[in-house]
C-alpha cells in the first residue's frame, strides 16, 4: 500500500499535530485510515515528517485527525531549479499541464504572454492552480510544491536567467550543467519570428523536444521532463 501523504502549511518539529478540513475528510472516508497507521506530513517548502495516526474522528459534523510526529527532515530542492514559462492553454488542459510539471520536477509555473496568446488567466484561477500544485505533491511525493506564479510578458521573460526555449527550429536538447533554467514554452500558434530572432540575438538556446507538433500543455511537461533528467546531477558524473 503506497503512503498517504497530508499537506500542512506548519510543519512542527515534534508533537501531535491537529489535520482539519478536506485533509482529515480525505483520510477518514476516502483512504480509510486507522489509528496507528504511518502518514507522510509536507509542507511544501522541503519540510517532510513521518507521523503516526493518534486519533481520527468526527466533531461536530466535521472529521478530525491527530497525528504524532517521530521524525521530520528537509529536503533541498530538486535541481536543476527548473521555471517554465508557458501560454496557458484553455480549460482543464491547463490543470492536466500544471499537473504534469508538478509530476516531473519543475520548480514553477508562471502563464507566458507573447504576440499569439489566447488565453491569459485571471487572478482566481490562478488560485485554483496552486490547490491542482499541492494535490500533486501528495500524488508524486515531492518536497517542494509547483509554485504558481504571476503573469510574465515576453520583454520580461527576456530577461530571464539561462533561458531555454522550446521550439522545433532548434537542435535536440543537450545539458548545459545550469543549476537554474527558465523554459520558455510558447503559444498554439508558435513564436512569431520576431520573438524567435529576438531569443536568439539574447543568447536563449532554442531547442526541440520532439520530432511531432504537440498541444501546449504536452509541449510543456515533454520539455521540463527532457531537461530535468538531462541536467540531473548525475547525469553529468562519467
Amino acid at each position: 500500500m503506497s503512503t498517504h501523504r497530508i499537506h500542512v502549511p506548519d510543519l512542527p518539529s515534534t508533537g501531535d499535530l491537529l489535520i482539519t478540513g478536506e485533509e482529515a475528510h480525505h483520510a477518514a472516508r476516502v483512504k480509510r485510515l486507522r489509528e496507528g497507521e504511518r502518514v507522510e506530513i509536507h509542507d511544501g517548502r522541503g519540510g517532510v515528517g513521518v507521523a503516526a495516526i493518534a486519533a481520527i474522528r468526527k466533531h461536530s459534523a466535521e472529521w478530525e485527525m491527530v497525528v504524532r510526529l517521530e521524525s521530520r527532515e528537509r529536503r533541498p530542492r530538486e535541481l536543476p531549479v527548473l521555471h517554465v514559462l508557458a501560454a496557458a492553454p484553455k480549460g482543464e488542459r491547463l490543470h492536466d499541464m500544471i499537473d504534469g510539471l508538478s509530476q516531473v520536477g519543475a520548480a514553477s509555473w508562471s502563464p507566458l504572454v507573447s504576440e499569439r496568446t489566447v488565453v491569459e488567466p485571471r487572478e482566481g484561477k490562478l488560485g485554483r492552480l496552486a490547490r491542482v500544485a499541492g494535490e500533486s505533491m501528495k500524488q508524486c511525493g515531492r518536497a517542494w510544491v509547483l509554485e504558481i506564479g504571476p503573469m510574465v510578458r515576453f520583454d520580461a521573460a527576456m530577461a530571464r536567467p539561462r533561458i531555454v526555449v522550446a521550439d522545433a527550429s532548434g537542435e535536440d536538447y543537450r545539458r548545459t550543467g545550469s543549476e537554474e533554467i527558465t523554459l520558455l514554452v510558447g503559444p498554439e500558434g508558435g513564436w512569431s519570428a520576431g520573438e524567435v530572432n529576438g531569443l536568439r540575438d539574447a543568447g536563449a538556446l532554442i531547442a526541440r523536444f520532439g520530432r511531432h507538433v504537440m498541444r501546449t500543455e504536452v509541449a510543456a511537461v515533454v520539455a521540463a521532463g527532457v531537461v530535468m533528467l538531462a541536467e540531473r546531477p548525475e547525469a553529468g558524473v562519467s
